[in-house]
């Protein structure tokens, strides 16, 4: 069997003073966060390129769960799909 990786996309996403994402752009739409499920970090990879990511999984005002996370290295955005 073989799984399909699923690369993760860039979005635009509103962090409040604490790094939380208040607001986060789906399909061109704001959408507010009503709950933060969860949170996150995965440091790995120092001896290749390093990956530093912090993740938070989402309750959004329409009612849909979402799964982003920062990249902490860059500072860049972006929606986990699985």
């Amino acid at each position: 069997m073989v799984a399909l990786l699923i690369v993760p996309r860039e979005i635009r996403v509103v962090a409040d003073e604490h790094g939380s994402p208040v607001f986060v752009w789906i399909k061109g739409n704001r959408r507010r966060v009503t709950h933060v499920r969860d949170i996150w970090r995965i440091d790995d990879e120092w001896w290749r390129q390093e990956i530093s990511r912090r993740y938070f999984e989402l309750e959004m005002s329409n009612a849909s769960v979402i799964t982003v996370f920062q990249d902490l290295l860059s500072g860049n955005w972006y929606r986990q799909r699985y």
